[in-house]
């Protein structure tokens, strides 16, 4: 599965399991997840409960999501597009590309939702 980790969230109506495949970056000592598709299904349910499952096969770790909208954001989003972008569904989801700097991925914050994982103990 190469740097792929399967996320799942519990549907906030269904309250049943979901899991979609994500990348982690790691940035400053700290994981981030980062949204390339917007507010999708996934994003939804982890607004509706911080709560989440990070893992691979039967091993799976319980993680806090934490959205974050501030001035890390740019960044965050600069770095995971400068980490991803051989990737063609990441490269064609964002406008601005790694040579424009991380101050060009502003105008995106809004498109791209980004959490901050933190370990649940």
């Amino acid at each position: 599965m190469g740097p792929l980790l399967l996320l799942r969230t519990r549907g906030r109506h269904s309250g049943l399991s979901r899991t979609i495949p994500v990348v982690i970056l790691r940035h400053s000592d700290e994981q981030w997840l980062v949204a390339p598709f917007g507010a999708t299904h996934w994003v939804h349910n982890a607004r509706a409960t911080d709560r989440a499952e990070l893992g691979r096969g039967r091993r799976f770790r319980t993680v806090q999501l934490v959205e974050i909208d501030d001035e890390r954001t740019p960044e965050i989003l600069y770095r995971y597009r400068r980490a991803f972008g051989l990737v063609p569904f990441v490269r064609r989801a964002f406008t601005a590309t790694p040579a424009d700097g991380p101050s060009a991925f502003r105008a995106e914050a809004e498109q791209h939702p980004v959490f901050l994982i933190r370990a649940v103990s």
